[in-house]
């Protein structure tokens, strides 16, 4: 593993444990092996640091390509869904098992983690908003492609029921801070979201 990686799978698995305010340098350093100039020559402070982290394990993690769902409709955007937010919980779950020191932390840590970088990194929510706002035309775009191939109802409204889809999918996924099974959570996923199609057909 490169030295930059290292740090920032580290740096992540501290904050896992730890949260924003709990971690110092010499807490990387120590956990890394590493000296502070070393640290310094990768990344120029810890706010720097927690910025890249922030990009490799959030930003990179939620990001949606629109593109790859502009033609499916909705079945095919809850298998769409399904399929990303199992890859979602798989690569975090993966990442925390690959760290040393990450006995205590579960995707309960990633989710408070989460609320602790909304918070603080501007930069995140951003990014988070527009996540967000691509998802909910993704159910737009589906929705319309249902209509057109008759298989729900042609006077559904699209905007509110993409609006409804949209929480219904991030409810669970956040839901999931109580519940370490990811295959649980990918089932209640796939039940909610077709039971929610059933009604507009």
């Amino acid at each position: 593993m490169e030295t930059e990686e290292l740090i920032l799978r580290r740096t992540f698995a501290l904050l896992l444990l730890k949260g924003f305010d709990g971690v110092s340098i010499t807490d990387i350093q120590r956990d890394t092996n590493l000296s502070r100039g070393l640290l310094y020559h990768y990344f120029k402070n810890k706010e720097d640091l927690f910025i890249k982290v922030t990009e490799k394990f959030f930003i990179k993690i939620f990001d949606f390509d629109l593109s790859e769902t502009k033609r499916l409709t909705v079945e095919g955007l809850v298998h769409y869904m399904c399929q990303r937010f199992d890859k979602i919980n798989k690569e975090i779950l993966d990442i925390i098992a690959a760290n040393k020191n990450t006995n205590n932390t579960s995707i309960r840590n990633y989710h408070f983690l989460f609320y602790q970088v909304m918070q603080r990194d501007s930069t995140f929510r951003n990014h988070y908003q527009k996540t967000i706002k691509k998802e909910r035309l993704a159910w737009e775009y589906a929705l319309t492609n249902s209509i057109n191939k008759n298989e729900i109802r042609n006077n559904t409204n699209t905007s509110f029921s993409a609006k409804q889809l949209f929480t219904l999918t991030d409810g669970i996924w956040f839901q999931n801070i109580f519940n370490n099974n990811n295959d649980s959570m990918i089932k209640n996923l796939k039940e909610a979201l077709f039971h929610y199609i059933n009604l507009l057909k």
